[in-house]
């Protein structure tokens, strides 16, 4: 059998190669269009030179779905019209087989498989990274368009929305004053577990470690907060600051979009460095925290039935005497006395109280809130001083509390297990439900990313047979015949993928896979039939 001459492949290789590369730029500057719709009519949040940056890290992400169809219409539209003019069936009528015809086809699918997975799985990931940055490191950009709009600002479990904005330049530092404001916070039901409303706000931007975060602090303002029982509790104050600063996606809390292969398989030695397990890592050490001191709070009452406190502001002291205390409630009779720095001592009774445990990020207990109802003031039978509720702010005295910081999420396991109830358990279950939506995004991604780099192979093996095979029907005709199968696919690659990081892994690899099959059991048809003509 005659040797394939060399002149034949650089000349088949070339033609296909120049209709790729012209195909591959028209579909990856569309795509890329097609992804920057969403930012582009959004009012204001992108400027010029944003645009064009976008645009630039979004060509790259797109190439994992133009490559594989540019590649597939270059070789059929190349092969088709050899086939056309007989060149195919004279080099097989030479002696030439088919496997030698196709060996230039064969190599350039496994080479672009090869640069697919590359792309997939180590720089389109650092590509999507960017995009994220671009959309997100302009904070007081983003925060003023929406209030400028008349849109909240949602960030995380935080909303944000004012009447007005103004934006304060002093030289790195950046300011942004809002005028009526209102926030609430959103917890995993979807419902506000915190509303705050102020006459006016300042939002200070913090840029540490390549992290960018906003704290809000306001003036004269209304908070209301809900308690595990489900009741909530009404606050004013002149001034004060959410006690959560709320954090932009950096390269350390990207999605897992974001992340290479390497990324993610390092979480599963690394897995707080993933933000949902580490907010419930977090949620967990905090719930310990707080079980300790509230354990501390009650073994101090229970020496003398009394806990004596400093009040926040006013340099007041407060004993607090109650027949009992479970939890953090008391139980009448309660008294409650007040003693001012000049000595002047002042008697309130009421008729319930309780402890509401305010924990800041850190996981201390900056202050407790002694929460009054039915408060008679001055003596028990005091008819005309009463309120209907007090809430105090205050630190109690002897009991300190440490947040408990794990090493690891082992370590973090075995001190809930020594503590069996229903609230700890709860954030246990929690934490390993994100533990295993971890290891779904883990092995889905990465799967995914796989399934998507073999498709360039089948989809130019296959436009290659179908057009040695059709040669008489028009070529884009035969295209649609790789096109339509290699588009399903596709689709079933990234449904499978969301199947799996669902934790559905079983039927998710099985749709991720299928298209792949339903493509290699086509070429192989389409193979045998190509041997028999």
């Amino acid at each position: 059998m005659p040797l394939m001459p060399w002149r034949f492949y650089r000349y088949l290789l070339a033609d296909v190669l120049r209709q790729f590369s012209i195909t591959a730029v028209i579909l990856v500057i569309v795509i890329a269009f097609g992804a920057a719709i969403k930012p582009l009519s959004s009012d204001s949040l992108l400027t010029g030179w944003d645009t064009l940056k976008y645009l630039a890290f979004a060509v790259v992400p797109m190439l994992q779905f133009a490559l594989p169809f540019a590649a597939a219409f270059a070789a059929t539209i190349g092969l088709h019209r050899m086939a056309q003019d007989n060149e195919i069936n004279a080099m097989a009528v030479s002696g030439q087989s088919y496997v030698r015809l196709l060996a230039p086809m064969a190599l350039f699918g496994v080479i672009l498989t090869l640069i697919v997975a590359l792309l997939t799985q180590s720089i389109i990931p650092r590509f999507v990274g960017k995009m994220t940055a671009t959309m997100s490191n302009d904070l007081p950009k983003l925060l003023a368009s929406s209030i400028r709009q008349h849109a909240p600002f949602v960030q995380g479990n935080m909303i944000i929305w004012a009447e007005d904005i103004f934006i304060i330049e002093d030289g790195d530092k950046e300011i942004m004053a809002l005028e009526h404001m209102a926030a609430a916070k959103i917890d995993n039901t979807g419902r506000a577990s915190m509303y705050l409303t102020a006459a006016s706000s300042v939002v200070d931007i913090q840029r540490l470690n390549g992290q960018t975060s906003m704290l809000v602090k306001f003036k004269d303002s209304a908070q209301w907060s809900s308690n595990e029982d489900g009741s909530g509790l009404l606050r004013g104050a002149k001034e004060g600051q959410l006690t959560h600063a709320i954090d932009l996606p950096s390269m350390s809390k990207q999605r897992p979009s974001s992340l290479t292969r390497s990324d993610l398989l390092a979480l599963r030695t690394t897995p707080r460095n993933y933000s949902r397990v580490n907010t419930a890592a977090s949620a967990l050490e905090a719930a310990l925290t707080e079980r300790s001191f509230i354990a501390g709070v009650r073994d101090s009452f229970d020496k003398t039935n009394s806990i004596t406190c400093d009040t926040v502001t006013g340099e007041r002291q407060i004993i607090i005497e109650a027949k009992s205390m479970k939890k953090n409630v008391f139980f009448p009779p309660i008294h409650v006395t007040s003693i001012n720095s000049a000595g002047e001592v002042r008697n309130l009774f009421p008729q319930s109280a309780q402890l509401l445990f305010d924990q800041s990020e850190s996981g201390d207990f900056d202050f407790v809130s002694l929460q009054m109802k039915d408060v008679s003031i001055g003596s028990p039978e005091a008819g005309q001083n009463k309120r209907v509720e007090l809430v105090v702010p205050l630190r109690i005295r002897g009991v300190t509390s440490d947040p408990l910081v794990a090493e690891t999420i082992p370590e973090l396991f075995l001190v809930a297990k020594e503590d069996p109830s229903k609230k700890i358990q709860r954030s246990v279950d929690i934490l390993k439900q994100q533990l295993t939506y971890m290891e779904g995004q883990i092995i889905g991604r990465v799967g995914q990313r796989w399934a998507v780099s073999l498709l360039p192979l089948l989809a130019i093996i296959l436009g290659s047979l179908f057009a040695i095979r059709f040669p008489s029907t028009p070529p884009l005709s035969v295209y649609a015949k790789v096109f339509v199968p290699t588009v399903i696919a596709l689709l079933l690659v990234f449904a499978g993928g969301q199947m799996v990081r669902d934790a559905r892994v079983v039927s998710g690899f099985s749709v991720m896979w299928s298209g792949n099959i339903g493509l290699t059991l086509l070429v192989l048809f389409s193979w045998m039939k190509l041997r028999k003509t």
